[in-house]
């Protein structure tokens, strides 16, 4: 029977595909796509609904979503943790969160929202005044995953989910992109946070209020901890020291969770934000690889077409219009500064004000906006990008160390010692005694070539 039959929902009869669930238990969690939306990669949400009638595998998700049960009975677990689910039932998804359904008595009836969890990370916190609050309301989402709906709750999570769908439509049955109407954007966007804010408010009037300030660092599991830190030369040793485990037990928590290793893993987390620079940017591979954690442009693109299906240069040319539907949104100007100090790091008196200035935004802004879409602030991005044109500049050139400071804009050596040792962990003068650098054809200039 058509879902939207047993749910006694408004829409064309027989219009909803129901897309089953019936795989194994005890199978490594399957990774889900990191778009909000299958049929527009720009799209901020999407609205779906979904019928199950079987556990499934382990699913990581890495956009965020709630997921609404209507009808049906079983169990789910959430982050391991089990939960009962019962009709009415309201689940919050952050990225990189892990789900299973372990048992089905009764064939589940749910719809979907899909969002972009870094969109409305941004535009909460452009907020004024509202910074901290608007924190812990997503905090709040990752730490408390489920609530149970009363009549009147449901009512109301009823009807913000059917303005969802008549606005977006339904994903499944979708064939084009949704005709995009006036302000459609920012309509989603105000229902989507007025959801989050009534999920806090129906989960603290079950709870009773208490208090959740908890360390955050030990909330957070190892995905999320990967995803944070991406941009980084994470190792499986490095990683481990983290969470104070050893290598073999990552590696094994890893493989049971994900079914995979730990560099395929980092390496589609990696892969998703590379996405998200080819379309916002027009960034060169290198830059990207190199803002990413990947070695160089060539395994950028290795990786890319292994897990994407096509060459990074072909997907920005297929989706580098959809830039324009986030024109002038923090998201947008987060890419445009990285864009932008790519092109001008080399500039002596390059600072936060100026550039803050040159897009309409406080450097507060500035600085949220860019760590939540790049982990880095931009003086750390400025001096990530100037020290890794240094060190091009000292394994290919005989230029004294002084100079190549000058050349990638510092005006003291001291300073570019300083950021040099910090990013390198070695000074310019080591780095060009010990470092080789490799040209795309194999060859290798440096003062230490074979």
């Amino acid at each position: 029977m058509c879902l939207s039959h047993t749910a006694g929902l408004s829409c064309p009869p027989c219009s909803i595909r129901e897309r089953l669930k019936v795989i194994c238990l005890n199978r490594p969690a399957a990774l889900q796509d990191n778009l909000s939306a299958s049929s527009d990669p720009a799209a901020i949400c999407s609205f779906d609904y979904e019928a199950i009638q079987a556990p499934t595998r382990p699913l990581i998700h890495q956009s965020a979503r709630f997921i609404y049960i209507k009808r049906g009975r079983g169990v789910i677990e959430i982050g391991g943790e089990p939960y009962d689910i019962k009709p009415d039932m309201l689940v919050a998804v952050t990225p990189w969160g892990i789900t299973e359904i372990t048992q089905v008595e009764q064939t589940l009836q749910l719809m979907l929202i899909v969002y972009d969890y870094h969109y409305i990370n941004s535009m909460l916190k452009g907020i004024a005044g509202m910074e901290e609050d608007s924190s812990e309301l997503l905090r709040f989402l990752s730490m408390e995953p489920v609530v149970y709906l009363d009549s009147v709750q449901a009512a109301c999570v009823d009807s913000l989910a059917e303005q969802l769908r008549t606005e977006l439509g339904v994903e499944s049955t979708r064939v084009n992109p949704p005709q995009e109407r006036p302000l459609s954007q920012l309509y989603v966007t105000n229902k989507l946070i007025e959801l989050m804010i009534l999920y806090r408010r129906y989960v603290m009037a079950t709870r009773g209020e208490k208090d959740y300030e908890k360390d955050i660092a030990a909330e957070r599991s190892i995905l999320s901890y990967l995803y944070a830190h991406s941009a980084e030369r994470l190792t499986l040793a490095s990683v481990a020291g983290a969470f104070f485990i050893s290598e073999s037990t990552l590696s094994k928590r890893i493989a049971e969770t994900t079914g995979t290793t730990f560099s395929k893993l980092l390496s589609s987390i990696r892969i998703e934000k590379v996405s998200d620079y080819l379309i916002y940017t027009d960034l060169t591979l290198d830059a990207i690889a190199t803002l990413t954690g990947f070695v160089d442009a060539s395994h950028l693109s290795k990786h890319f077409v292994a897990q994407v299906g096509v060459a990074p240069i072909k997907f920005r040319k297929i989706y580098a219009k959809s830039k324009t539907k986030f024109n002038r949104t923090n998201k947008d100007i987060a890419y445009q500064i990285t864009d932008y100090i790519y092109k001008n790091f080399a500039t002596e008196k390059l600072t936060a004000g100026q550039v803050a200035s040159r897009f309409g935004i406080s450097v507060a802004e500035m600085n949220r906006l860019m760590l939540y879409h790049s982990d880095m602030n931009f003086e750390t991005l400025l001096n990530f990008v100037r020290v890794n044109r240094a060190c091009e500049l000292l394994a290919s050139t005989e230029y004294y160390v002084i100079d190549v400071a000058f050349e990638v804009g510092y005006s003291n050596i001291k300073t570019f010692n300083t950021n040099f040792l910090k990013f390198k962990g070695m000074t310019p003068t080591e780095f060009r005694s010990r470092i080789t650098l490799q040209k795309p054809d194999g060859s290798e200039t440096g003062r230490n070539k074979k």
